[in-house]
C-alpha cells in the first residue's frame, strides 16, 4: 500500500493556467456593496457574497457582512476539499513548479484523457499520457461495443515521475469534443509513501449520505446527496514505519 503525501499549491507554484479566476469582480475596498453581491479576493482564491450592506470590510475577516462561497474556479482543484473542481470547456492545464514530486493524482476527473509532462530547464524529461476510458476489460459483448455508452472513470495516477528539485510539472485534461466540459474535482502532486503489504480482503464502498424517505401512503422519495469513498484494509508493514 503507497499514499500519496500531497504538496500544498501556492501561488508561486502555479506558474500558470487556462482556468481564468474571473469568477466575480474583485473586491475593492473603496466600493459600496449591498447585499447579495458577490466578489473573489485575491489573496485567498475564494468567493463571497455580502450579507450586509458594507464598504472597505474585507470579505475574508467578517463573517456577518460577507459569505463564504467556496475557491475560484481556478484554485477549486487545489483546496483539497471534495465537491468542488475546476472546469473549462475541451481542455484545462495547469503549468506548477511544485518541488521535488513523485507522483501526480487526478481525482473525481470528468474527461476523456490527461498528459503530465515534466521539464527541467527547458529539457522535457517526462511524459505520459493515460486514458479516461475503461477500456476492453469493462466490455464482454458485442451489443456493449457498439451500443452502451463508453464508461469512463473518474480519477487517474502518474506513479513513475522522475524526481527533480527544479521541476516543471504541466497537467493538461482534455475532451475529446471541444464542446465538452472539463471537470476536475482534485489534482495532486506530491512524494509516495509506501506503508507496506496489503492482505487478502480489501473492502472497497462508499458511505452514501442521500436519503430514502416514505410518507404515510408509502410513497418512496430519494434525496440524492453527496458520497464518500472509504477503504478498510489489512496492511503489514514494519514496526518502525508504524512508529514514524
Amino acid at each position: 500500500m503507497k499514499l500519496l503525501r500531497p504538496v500544498t499549491i501556492t501561488d508561486a507554484m502555479l506558474t500558470s493556467s487556462t482556468v481564468p479566476e474571473n469568477d466575480h469582480p474583485a473586491w475593492s475596498v473603496g466600493t459600496a456593496y449591498v447585499t447579495g453581491n458577490r466578489v473573489i479576493l485575491a489573496s485567498t482564491h475564494r468567493r463571497y457574497e455580502a450579507l450586509a450592506a458594507s464598504t472597505g470590510v474585507n470579505p475574508a475577516t467578517d463573517p456577518t457582512k460577507w459569505l463564504d462561497l467556496g475557491p475560484t474556479n481556478r484554485w477549486a482543484m487545489f483546496d483539497a476539499r471534495v465537491g468542488t473542481a475546476s472546469t473549462r470547456a475541451a481542455s484545462l492545464q495547469a503549468v506548477l513548479a511544485p518541488g521535488a514530486v513523485d507522483a501526480v493524482a487526478l481525482i473525481d476527473t470528468d474527461a476523456e484523457s490527461a498528459t503530465v509532462t515534466l521539464t527541467v530547464d527547458g529539457v522535457t524529461n517526462y511524459t505520459s499520457t493515460l486514458s479516461f476510458n475503461l477500456g476492453g476489460n469493462a466490455i464482454d459483448n458485442w451489443f456493449s461495443w457498439f451500443f452502451e455508452p463508453i464508461g469512463r472513470k473518474s480519477t487517474l495516477l502518474f506513479l513513475d515521475v522522475p524526481v527533480y528539485a527544479n521541476g516543471v510539472v504541466t497537467v493538461t485534461i482534455t475532451r475529446d469534443n471541444p464542446a465538452d466540459i472539463v471537470s476536475c474535482g482534485s489534482l495532486l502532486l506530491g512524494r509516495q509513501l509506501s506503508l507496506g503489504d496489503t492482505e487478502h480482503g480489501v473492502d472497497i464502498g462508499i458511505i452514501d449520505y442521500s436519503r430514502k424517505e416514505a410518507d404515510q401512503f408509502g410513497v418512496i422519495s430519494v434525496v440524492e446527496r453527496a458520497f464518500a469513498k472509504r477503504m478498510t484494509a489489512r496492511v503489514v508493514m514494519l514496526l518502525i514505519s508504524a512508529e514514524s
